[in-house]
């Protein structure tokens, strides 16, 4: 059976499942500061730490200043890393001091962007990390991936954007009113053409979009292109699957960052909203039904136009995997969707249609948010993290290996957390120094270390720039 959203809240409130949204970003550093951050107050006023085990938007978090100054790189290593990118797959990108990008991990195609090369039959080729080919001035980057397949994306200073790897989508090939798609590996970066000087690139899955930098260099329109099937682009109604470079139909508002899932988009107001559209179905029954993570009730499917999920306020993260999605407001993690492993963190694996408050034990305000296809973790503003959902392979970092549906938090990372990245099976954090840890699987050389293996890494390594 096929229902909208509308049908389905009365359907969870009936069965006592209340949610919230959690906000989530992967691709965020203390070299560039152009963040999702919604402001800046003096500190915090409360913990997440309290009597509230879950609920929804508008009991959790609304108490809870989360907008302070976040942690910054000082660069005590080199190279220095002064961002990640990661979301899902098995490879990760680092932002470097100097501008470059040096990727590492999974490369079926193409996704660490290392051009025509000749080692592509060392099975240790990933394993280390290298500087992506013809990428310079960067200061922002984003990946995504989904097994051993990724797309990798930079933003330049010059407000240009350059991607690499799948184009299943066509996220490298937009052009002007159709993406061109591929099942070819793309290890070169190209050149994203007719686009509007960006202030952030975000590649989803299935889709990518760009803020366009205004004159304040902080929030903007925001253009999308890729997979069109469900209105994912926010342009209303098209007869084509895969739509070029368009602006998002945002009316006057603008926006700070983007992600998405495979059928819905999210994207961060200036004012602190979570705005979703997309797919709107939530299907009851059936082996493998369609559960969309549009966050909020809608009558229409699919819904284009983006809307505030209702009760989210002073959002400062947002992060989707394929089929579900977090964001932190208020300085509370929250998270909707499908929910097979755990990642959504509400003590079950029962799909979740609108956000979830999750409770998280953390000492202080949540921060920002990372999710992959299995797992979700999450910082706090004093650099703490816990992360929830499958730990088959230990990448939730508590040196176990049974997996959890409650967060827990990270010990030994090996100093104080910047950032943290999620991929399948494995998490990277960027640490205060410039420095990189990672643990989980290393089965595609995604931990960084030179050499693949077959080992489970419970507790974080350096990675070997």
């Amino acid at each position: 059976m096929r229902l909208r959203l509308s049908s389905i809240f009365s359907v969870a409130f009936a069965l006592g499942v209340f949610a919230s949204p959690i906000a989530c970003s992967e691709d965020r550093g203390g070299f560039d500061d152009r963040t999702a951050d919604s402001g800046v107050a003096d500190s915090p006023s409360t913990s997440d730490d309290d009597d509230d085990a879950g609920g929804n938007a508008s009991d959790a978090g609304a108490d809870v200043d989360a907008a302070v100054p976040d942690i910054r790189v000082d660069c005590q290593v080199t190279p220095c890393a002064v961002a990640l990118a990661a979301r899902g797959g098995a490879h990760v990108c680092a932002l470097l001091s100097d501008e470059t990008v040096a990727c590492w991990g999974a490369d079926d195609k193409g996704q660490l962007g290392r051009g025509a090369s000749d080692d592509g039959d060392d099975p240790d080729r990933g394993a280390h990390p290298a500087k992506v080919v013809g990428v310079s001035g960067a200061t922002q980057i984003s990946a995504v991936g989904a097994g051993t397949s990724g797309t990798s994306c930079a933003r330049s200073k010059d407000g240009s954007v350059m991607c690499w790897g799948a184009n299943t989508h066509g996220q490298l090939l937009p052009g002007a009113s159709t993406a061109t798609t591929d099942d070819d590996p793309h290890p070169t970066p190209v050149r994203i053409e007719g686009l509007a000087s960006a202030a952030r690139i975000e590649v989803t899955g299935a889709f990518a979009c760009a803020v366009e930098r205004d004159s304040t260099d902080l929030a903007g329109e925001l253009e999308c292109w890729g997979d069109n099937s469900v209105l994912q682009l926010g342009r209303g109604y098209s007869p084509k699957t895969h739509g070029g470079i368009a602006k998002v139909a945002l009316g006057f508002r603008s926006v700070i960052a983007v992600s998405g899932t495979l059928r819905n988009a999210f994207a961060i107001s200036s004012d602190g909203e979570l705005l979703s559209w997309g797919g709107s179905t939530w299907e009851i029954g059936g082996s493998t039904p369609v559960r969309d993570a549009l966050g909020r009730e809608s009558s229409i499917s699919p819904d284009g136009t983006p809307t505030p999920i209702p009760g989210l306020t002073n959002v400062t993260s947002v992060s989707a995997s394929e089929e579900h999605a977090c964001a932190v407001a208020g300085g509370r993690v929250y998270c909707w969707g499908k929910n097979p492993t755990g990642a959504i963190g509400n003590g079950s694996r029962q799909d979740v249609p609108i956000p979830y408050a999750v409770k998280t034990g953390a000492a202080q305000p949540l921060r920002d948010v990372a999710v992959s296809n299995r797992t979700t973790c999450a910082r706090a503003v004093d650099g703490a993290i816990y992360c929830w959902g499958d730990n088959a392979d230990g990448q939730l970092g508590d040196g176990k290996g049974a997996s959890t549906l409650y967060p827990v938090w990270v010990e030994n990372v090996g100093g104080r957390v910047v950032q943290v990245v999620a991929m399948d099976r494995a998490t990277c954090a960027l640490l205060a120094d410039g420095s990189v840890t990672c643990w989980g699987s290393n089965d595609s050389g995604q931990l960084g270390l030179g050499k693949r293996d077959d080992d489970t890494h419970y507790t974080p390594r350096k990675v070997v720039f």
